[in-house]
């Protein structure tokens, strides 16, 4: 059976503040305690009321969904994107979805992505069209997967003291409802020679930065292939004249269109800028904006044309059928023809029959009776000339 659309109005907000679960006050209270025993490194932070949890989305029943209007590059609009938006924050806040101890969203393994992407579909319209169905797709998992980089970074921000003697201390004080273990790596990660380097109020550049992601615990590179870029980027990063300067930085990651990160791995393409996130982008703009009017009429022409002639497919399938069906009739009507004309000619011919004996048993009698009288009349008399004989001359 159909699920039932409904669209979600905007609570007033003391209506909002009822509704938010137990697991509010829980992050509230564990953060005055952490800023309680941690006021001697750093400043309190002001205690705030906690991230939005949806509720009228979670506790929508299962024979419910949303309705989402999208615009013609397949992205939500209207009022239900910000509530959209706002439901992806809550699953990458899930700890047994998003799990925290991968490094990057591109780490994540895709079992974990394609859960977030079903809760998604039943909770949400999907529209059936592929071309719809896989752009909402990636717009999710990548508003999920930003969601997701912006959640950690505020866990570290609240929870992080700087110098590696503190890291017990931040490990036994996770937050509410972290997966202890994912916590552990984390925190691990967080005081890493590498991690601490990048903490010390200076942009990194986006060399340093790939070195630091693609190394493992080992300290070796992960394949021999990045090996190769790592040695080259540690080589132009030994000359001081490639080094940024701090003019040319904005930001916690440093990068122009001619660093080092950009001579070994190739200039930038349209997009984002490879290796800061969603900041910025050659033309300042995301990588779906930069689709020029023309580009964006065109690409509606061809999913125009495409429905067209999937429709134009569909009808003459539609007819093929048909065809089938009555050539098949056709064969049929041909076969009992066939059989009729037999049955005809067999009762024309039984007809005949019947009607030669019946003109023979008339004609047999008085054939019959002429033979009879022929046998029993008298004969007749000679002419008077063949009984004439001339006389000797």
């Amino acid at each position: 059976m159909g699920r039932r659309k409904t669209n979600l109005r905007t609570h007033s907000k003391s209506l909002t503040l009822e509704r938010a679960s137990s697991q509010d006050v829980d992050e509230v209270r564990d953060q005055e305690t952490h800023e309680t025993s941690t006021q001697d490194v750093q400043p309190a932070i002001r205690v705030t009321r906690g991230p939005s949890k949806y509720l009228d989305v979670w506790d929508l029943p299962d024979d419910e969904e949303i309705e989402l209007s999208l615009n013609s590059l397949h992205q939500p609009v209207d009022d239900g994107a910000r509530t959209f938006t706002g439901f992806l924050g809550t699953i990458a806040r899930k700890p047994h979805m998003c799990p925290i101890r991968y490094l990057n969203w591109k780490n994540m393994p895709e079992e974990f992505k394609e859960e977030c992407w079903r809760v998604v579909e039943r909770k949400y319209s999907v529209f059936v069209n592929p071309i719809a169905y896989e752009a909402l797709k990636a717009f999710t998992l990548q508003k999920i997967g930003k969601a997701w980089r912006d959640y950690k970074s505020r866990m570290k921000k609240r929870h992080y003291i700087p110098h590696s003697r503190n890291k017990t201390r931040v490990k036994n004080n996770p937050p509410k409802g972290c997966i202890p273990e994912d916590w552990d790596i984390l925190v691990d990660h967080w005081y890493t020679d590498d991690a601490v380097a990048k903490t010390d109020g200076q942009p990194v550049e986006r060399a340093v930065l790939y070195q630091v992601l693609h190394t493992r615990k080992d300290g070796t590179a992960v394949n021999p292939v990045v090996k190769a870029k790592m040695d080259k980027m540690k080589e132009l990063l030994e000359i001081s004249s490639n080094q940024l300067q701090s003019s040319d930085t904005s930001g916690s990651i440093a990068w122009s269109p001619d660093d080092v990160f950009a001579k070994v791995m190739g200039k930038e393409r349209k997009g984002r800028i490879r290796g800061v996130g969603f900041g910025p982008s050659p033309s300042a703009r995301s990588s779906k904006s930069v689709l020029t009017d023309i580009e964006i009429h065109s690409s509606q022409a061809r999913d125009n044309e495409v429905a067209q002639l999937k429709a134009s497919l569909a009808t003459m399938e539609e007819k093929l059928a048909g065809f089938d069906e009555m050539k098949q009739k056709l064969s049929q009507f041909e076969e009992m023809e066939e059989r009729m004309e037999q049955r005809v000619q067999q009762r024309m011919e039984q007809r005949m029959e019947q009607r030669m004996a019946r003109m023979l048993q008339q004609i047999s009698p008085q054939c019959n009776q002429d033979v009879s009288l022929a046998e029993h009349s008298p004969s007749l008399p000679k002419s008077s000339a063949a009984s004439y004989q001339p006389s000797s001359l």
